[in-house]
């Protein structure tokens, strides 16, 4: 359901023209000018969407997070986590993934998987992170540095809301790493953090922000497989287990979709100009919700 709340706006002439739920003859949608047009004459742009302040977006983001619907998805995914983590299924996957990769005919699986650890790096992404923001930031004019600056905002947001309760979960989960005791990845709450992987949960967040900005299937469908690299370079590299690896990639997803609920929050509230048959020019407001 949309609404549009009344808004009124000076014209050439001098007069007011009032935007309110009825058009009853304040303008006809008929007469709207091209988005191009009537941007320049009315200097609102097409389309443009209120996201508020970035300190009012952070706080939606913590919102979205901590609600209960991020809850359902968080304990789904720690249920299943502890299932796998607290049996031998854990350990018989992990020596499956090592007698494939490393019994292959090349080291080339091995050396591949290798190298994408350095995406979970948080010394490298999040620089990567605020420089695309920034980028985005002072060159909105054009389309790709802006999209490029959306995406960077986006992961920087998904990390700060996300990481905090990750080094929680780390130390209430209490999980070690493979060959580090002789419980392997079973639970014993604060008794070690490395219960969920971190490099997983850093190195999947750019891609499943990514993923999330685009409703192209198979480009989707390629941030989300390339959201699966790091995650699997610990798996490859004997650091963690597989239910380790999962929950880091899954903390990851729910910190993403809390910001991506945000922006589709904000998007609710969005800016169209108009031209009225008077010739007075202003700009419609849509409230969907």
């Amino acid at each position: 359901m949309a609404t549009i709340s009344p808004t009124a706006y000076n014209t050439p002439l001098g007069r007011d023209v009032v935007v309110g739920d009825s058009c009853d003859g304040l303008f006809d949608l008929y007469l709207l000018e091209s988005d191009v047009a009537a941007s320049a004459r009315t200097g609102v742009d097409p389309g443009v969407h209120d996201r508020g302040t970035l300190w009012q977006r952070v706080v939606s983001d913590h919102r979205n997070y901590y609600d209960f619907h991020s809850f359902k998805m968080l304990a789904g995914g720690f249920l299943v986590g502890a299932a796998v983590a607290n049996t031998q299924l854990d350990q018989e996957i992990q020596n499956h993934f090592q007698a494939s990769v490393r019994g292959a005919t090349s080291d080339d699986w091995f050396e591949s998987l290798h190298s994408s650890k350095e995406l979970g790096n948080g010394r490298y992404t999040l620089p990567v992170f605020a420089t695309a923001w920034a980028a985005g930031t002072y060159f909105d004019e054009t389309q790709a540095l802006a999209t490029t600056g959306r995406w960077g905002e986006r992961s920087l947001r998904s990390f700060l809301v996300g990481a905090p309760p990750l080094i929680l979960a780390q130390r209430f989960t209490g999980g070690s790493r493979p060959g580090e005791k002789d419980r392997n990845s079973r639970w014993l709450p604060f008794q070690d953090n490395n219960g969920v992987s971190g490099h997983a949960f850093m190195s999947s967040l750019p891609f499943i922000n990514a993923a999330k900005m685009t409703d192209r299937p198979l480009l989707k469908s390629a941030f989300y497989a390339g959201s699966l690299l790091g995650p699997l370079s610990r798996v490859n590299d004997d650091d963690h287990y597989p239910s380790q690896v999962a929950l880091g990639w899954w903390m990851a997803y729910v910190a993403a979709t809390a910001i991506d609920r945000t922006e589709i929050a904000n998007r609710n509230l969005t800016f169209y100009p108009y031209l009225a048959d008077n010739g007075g020019t202003g700009a419609m407001i849509e409230w969907r919700f």
